[in-house]
């Protein structure tokens, strides 16, 4: 299969292959495209037409040496060059260690991590578009479990492409487009199964990883790259992985970047483009076309044995520590044969310039069913308007919130368990003397704040898929804050009104208080909600949310002006009794039930004044608020993935 023909010309790179100074394979073929080619010289249908160049990428970190203890600096990737043709399939393979998902990340735009070198879409410098013109296929396959395979891609494509024009005939459009994708991946079959995990059923693995890879094609990008899509995978699962991208670069022009482990033979033979390294540190040891890396080997002494897997041969004769290997010599050849070819073609590549990236993007829209395209707004980093994000997660939220059969169960029952348990041990507390009621009103309080703990490992399980998702450009982080806040704030106020019904009910306290009381045990129960957000934002795993929560939590329910009041905190504490949630909260609550009790007032301390009510809002509002602003900052802040 041939090469997608670059943008910066073949003339400028058969000039810089010439000038090699030993014999070596030619660093990069152009010749013919095989795809089938419209008016224009380009792909029909492509959605795709970009190359891709980087000059002198190299990567390094900090590590501290094991006997003397001092930090020392070690080189992971050494600096490496090339440029990638539009349209076609770019293998990397080489030993563990040798930088190949490091390389992968930095093209990509993935590293988090400092990094030397440039990289260049189309002859420029990337720019905060870069993230929409590509996609990033991670080694998970991380997706919604009770999603279907159409929702999925669908989902994706929904916030990539804009068909807001078309009108009524937009779903059906969508739908057609996603399907046509589904077939090439070979997914149409499965299309209304869903993905499933370790405890649902669901598609295979091989299928998962199709439909990621699906995922990040529908959109129309213009260069898709995959961290080890084929990693444990069958041989045949492997192939249908890569069949079904080769089947995308043939027919769209779209360029595949892979990290692949010792694909078998018939693989290979998918692949245009080779960069081959080795490890310690990471170097390159062939660049070039893929079924020109036999002769490379042979004319340096290495030829391929007639018989077996050539890329494990490559592997074998690259791989530090392996008894014959040449890795050094390689690495030696590669920088005296062809690494000068190759900064050529890049210099090549980066003079000729291209395509500005929002007509790149106006283009692949086009190509990928959009009727119209808006430059100014297309400026920023998502496809789509933010009200179309915040509609786009809802349905997908309350899709999988209703499906999701078990954990309604397990939520509601066990509001349901809570208020019973509570509500017989105080049974009929209502008829008794008011200064026994005050266990009865904390615990009310203490059991919606302690509700909220069961739920944070759902909340860190769904921060990951937007953690994932957002790093692609799919949506913003206030469209996914603003989704979560109305889906998991409905449940948790519909399984705390299910709990306080239940135990006020068998209470035996008059219902004509229940409004009073359910007003300040709501808005205490929110901000509570809103703190155990910052929890699920700041804790790097659900382990850990424990822990995180555990010092603010004593502190609102130790000083909750019950335990710990007015009356007998000591001097320099006090602040706390204003800053817990539960110690406004019940203020209000006893002196609006018991008004006329001026024991109770005096023993804790009580004040009942209307302007004591209207700070006790104004605090539990501000707390809200505030709760929920330092979680949207610490979610879009911390625990990002680090690359």
């Amino acid at each position: 299969r041939a090469l997608g023909a670059d943008a910066f010309g073949a003339d400028a790179l058969a000039a810089s292959a010439m000038g090699a100074t030993k014999e070596a394979p030619v660093v990069v073929e152009v010749s013919d495209v095989s795809l089938a080619r419209g008016p224009d010289g380009e792909p029909a249908s492509a959605s795709g037409q970009s190359h891709l160049a980087f000059r002198d990428v190299s990567f390094e970190v900090t590590v501290r040496n094991g006997r003397t203890g001092e930090k020392e600096r070690k080189l992971i990737l050494s600096p490496i060059s090339g440029v990638f043709a539009s349209g076609s399939m770019v293998a990397l393979i080489g030993p563990s260690g040798c930088g190949k998902t490091t390389l992968l990340d930095i093209v990509a735009g993935k590293k988090t991590a400092p990094y030397d070198g440039e990289v260049f879409l189309n002859g420029r410098p990337r720019n905060r578009q870069y993230s929409r013109i590509t996609s990033y296929v991670p080694q998970q396959d991380v997706m919604p479990s009770y999603c279907t395979v159409s929702e999925v891609v669908e989902f994706n494509h929904r916030l990539r492409v804009d068909l807001s024009n078309l009108g009524p005939e937009e779903s059906a459009e969508r739908r057609r487009i996603c399907d046509e994708v589904l077939t090439n991946f070979g997914l149409f079959g499965v299309k209304d199964q869903i993905i499933g995990d370790a405890y649902v059923r669901g598609i295979s693995g091989g299928q998962k990883r199709r439909t990621t890879l699906a995922r990040g094609f529908v959109g129309g990008a213009q260069i898709v790259f995959a961290d080890e899509p084929t990693s444990g995978l069958s041989a045949t699962d492997a192939e249908l992985c890569v069949r079904a991208m080769l089947s995308a670069s043939e027919n769209k022009g779209v360029t595949f970047v892979v990290v692949i482990h010792q694909p078998r033979v018939e693989v290979c033979a998918m692949f245009d483009h080779l960069v081959l390294m080795t490890s310690n540190p990471g170097r390159a040891v062939y660049n070039g076309p893929f079924k020109d890396a036999s002769k490379y080997f042979a004319d340096a002494g290495h030829p391929v044995p007639p018989v077996g897997n050539p890329t494990d041969f490559y592997l074998d004769i690259i791989t530090p520590g392996i008894p014959g290997n040449n890795a050094d010599f390689f690495a030696e050849l590669y920088q005296e044969t062809q690494a000068e070819t190759v900064s050529r073609a890049v210099d090549a590549c980066v003079a000729a310039g291209g395509e500005d990236p929002t007509q790149t993007l106006k283009v692949a829209a086009m190509r990928a069913g959009a009727t119209s395209f808006s430059a100014e707004r297309h400026k920023g980093v998502h496809s789509v308007s933010i009200g179309t994000q915040i509609a786009t997660l809802f349905k997908r939220r309350v899709t999988l919130t209703s499906r999701d059969k078990r954990q309604l169960k397990t939520r509601f029952g066990m509001a349901s368990l809570q208020g019973l348990i509570i509500g017989l041990a105080f049974l009929d507390i209502g008829n008794k003397l008011p200064v026994q009621q005050l266990s009865f009103l904390f615990m009310l309080l203490q059991i919606g704040a302690l509700s909220n703990m069961s739920v944070m490992p759902e909340m860190i399980a769904q921060r990951l898929v937007f953690k994932f998702e957002h790093s692609d450009g799919l949506y913003s982080t206030a469209a996914s804050f603003i989704v979560d806040t109305a889906v998991n704030n409905t449940l948790a106020v519909c399984g705390n009104f299910l709990t306080t019904c239940i135990m006020y009910a068998l209470s035996g306290l008059k219902w004509s208080n229940f409004g009073q009381l359910y007003f300040w045990s709501i808005i205490c129960f929110v901000v509570m909600v809103n703190f155990f957000k910052i929890i699920a934002a700041v804790a790097p795993s659900h382990a850990e949310s424990l822990q995180v929560a555990m010092p603010g939590l004593m502190m609102f329910i130790l000083f909750n002006n019950f335990f710990v009041n007015q009356a007998t905190a000591p001097a320099f504490m006090r602040w706390a009794l204003y800053v817990s949630p539960m110690a406004w909260a019940i203020e209000q609550i006893i002196t609006g039930l018991y008004p006329a009790d001026e024991n109770l007032k005096t023993l804790y301390g009580y004040d009942d004044s209307d302007a004591q009510s209207v700070r006790a809002f104004i605090v539990l509002l501000v707390e809200a608020i505030a709760f929920q602003f330092i979680a949207l900052v610490c979610l879009a802040k911390l625990n990002n993935i680090q690359r």
